[in-house]
């Protein structure tokens, strides 16, 4: 045989045996999957609300869930843990129709079908516990006056006279739990640091807040404040002998 005939003959048993080496290694994974009775595990899941246009969640019990995976023990080791999430089904017609009274209890099944999960290989068996306890109220979206507060004092002799404060714009449009806006009523602009003032000031680009986890400040939420100055009176000593 030729010099040129060896060397493609030794070419062609080179491609063989590299593919000999490959074909186990890629199919044999996928074969063991395939012939391999899947696992089942519990993992932890976190809850996620969704936003939803005329509900607020205030709590929900348990905190957490189980979820209840089947697949290859490959699959579910490579998992990332962090992306398993359960979205709450909110319903939609528990404030509709009749009188608003308050915050309400409601109850909500989880099904696997509310399960997200980064890999579609890897397939949902159950939820545990399968039904959350939720305290949710109306969300409502309204305008409310804002108040400033102030920290720190200022020099001797001088205080606030937040009789005369100016807050421009006066108002803000808020969004969320009706009963906590109903409750609290104002939203706040500040804190204010009015430590060594003395005389008139504008606070300018001042943020605005809401004390309520459960409510938005939605615009403006930067306000200007006019704060006003005035001397105290010194207190009389009493009268005279």
């Amino acid at each position: 045989m030729s010099e040129n005939g060896n060397r493609w003959t030794f070419r062609a048993l080179a491609v063989v045996i590299a593919i000999g080496i490959w074909l186990p290694a890629s199919f044999c994974p996928r074969l063991r999957e395939m012939t391999t009775p899947p696992s089942e595990e519990n993992v932890q899941a976190r809850l996620t609300i969704p936003d939803h246009e005329r509900l607020t969640v205030l709590s929900f019990e348990p905190a957490g869930v189980d979820v209840r995976i089947r697949g290859s023990d490959e699959r579910i080791a490579s998992l990332d843990l962090d992306q398993i999430r359960v979205q709450v089904p909110l319903p939609d017609d528990v404030f509709v129709g009749g009188a608003y009274g308050g915050p309400r209890v409601v109850e909500i099944d989880l099904a696997p079908e509310d399960v997200l999960l980064p890999d579609e290989e890897v397939e949902v068996v159950s939820v545990i516990p399968d039904r959350l306890t939720l305290r949710v109220d109306e969300e409502i979206l309204v305008s409310v006056p804002v108040q400033v507060d102030t920290i720190g004092e200022p020099i001797g002799g001088v205080s606030v006279d937040y009789d005369n404060v100016r807050i421009e714009p006066p108002r803000v449009t808020v969004r969320g739990s009706r009963s906590e806006i109903n409750k609290l009523e104002v939203a706040v602009a500040g804190p204010v640091d009015i430590t060594g003032r003395g005389v008139d000031f504008t606070a300018a680009q001042v943020r605005v807040r809401f004390n309520s986890e459960h409510v938005q400040v939605e615009f403006p939420t930067i306000v200007d404040v006019f704060v006003p100055m005035v001397s105290r009176q010194p207190q009389s000593s009493g009268a005279g002998s």
